[in-house]
């Protein structure tokens, strides 16, 4: 059997649900409930590693979840699963390979959220840092600068000025590099995310493309280039106060910003993913907020247990 995609999603995400350890009874149930569902899920499941034997695999277990989850929620992230093993040992390498190169692994000093948690920090400088649900991020200050290494997920920072060392933010795919100023940083497998709210700060790609980016103004690049620099929209930091603000936007990155505020697997069919949308929405009532959008899309939210839900094309 070779499941599809949407699929091997959900298992894959009931995975970083079990393996971590930090798994409540109720979604332990609604796991079993998942698996109890169809047929196929429990195969799957199998393939992966004999059921639930996969929690007493020493390579699996102990990882972050939330970590893990937002990795395993990522378009490419998926891809691979999807293209590697569905073994034990072919989960084991890739929790492995993706540990390395997308950070689940924990790194001494670092600042880090759950699900559904918004913090804010005041690092070693007097910088403020606000983290998203389900970021990380690892302050790395030296004499020569104040380096902030975003590992996962989303931030703002508000940069102390009048230091003489630059303050840097890096991702896979570039640095950002700033003197004073505030910005917000978001970062996905495929690509980083600057948007400017005051000054200015100068983008170098890892490919060493240059770029400055004026207040006012977002920026989105890879490793390779630059891919679009527009004005900004005035929503990109609704979640600041709890809210998704999004204007024309598929309703996949609805659904991928609803994850960081939800336990369990929120499931999105690829026949509904690209449509687009635009409204208002409360991060903190996920709930209330699927409502909102099987009212106003031809989408059919199932609620099969509170730690399980589905979305598909109305019929």
């Amino acid at each position: 059997m070779r499941p599809d995609e949407t699929l091997i999603d959900e298992a894959a995400q009931w995975m970083a649900l079990l393996q971590s350890g930090d798994v409540s009874l109720q979604e332990r149930t609604a796991f079993e409930a998942w698996r109890a569902a169809d047929p196929r899920h429990g195969q799957i499941i199998e393939q992966m590693g004999g059921g639930l034997n996969l929690l007493r695999n020493p390579n699996l277990r102990g990882m972050p979840r939330d970590s893990l989850l937002h990795s395993l929620n990522a378009p490419s992230s998926r891809r691979r699963f999807v293209s590697g093993s569905l073994s034990l040992l072919g989960v084991a390498l890739l929790a492995g390979l993706l540990g390395r190169r997308y950070g689940w692994l924990p790194e001494a000093g670092e600042l880090a959220t759950g699900t559904g948690e918004r913090r804010g920090f005041t690092l070693a400088d007097g910088s403020a840092l606000t983290l998203n649900a389900r970021s990380r991020a690892v302050p790395r200050f030296d004499t020569a600068e104040r380096l902030l290494v975003l590992r996962s997920g989303e931030l703002l920072v508000d940069v102390a000025a009048r230091q003489p060392r630059p303050f840097v933010v890096e991702t896979e795919h570039g640095r950002l590099r700033a003197l004073g100023t505030t910005f917000m940083v978001q970062r996905t497998d495929e690509a980083t995310r600057l948007v400017m709210l005051h000054s200015q700060v100068e983008v170098v790609t890892a490919g060493g493309v240059r770029q400055v980016v004026e207040a006012g103004e977002s920026l989105l690049f890879n490793d390779r280039e630059i891919l679009a620099l527009e004005r900004s929209k005035g929503c990109e930091t609704a979640w600041l106060q709890g809210r998704l603000e999004v204007r024309d936007r598929p309703l996949s990155e609805v659904i991928d910003s609803l994850r960081r505020y939800r336990r369990g697997v929120l499931s999105l069919s690829p026949d509904v993913a690209g449509l687009r949308l635009s409204g208002l929405y409360p991060l903190d009532d996920s709930e209330r907020t699927l409502q909102l959008l099987e009212r106003s899309l031809p989408i059919r939210v199932t609620w099969h247990n509170p730690y399980w839900v589905s979305i598909d094309a109305r019929l």
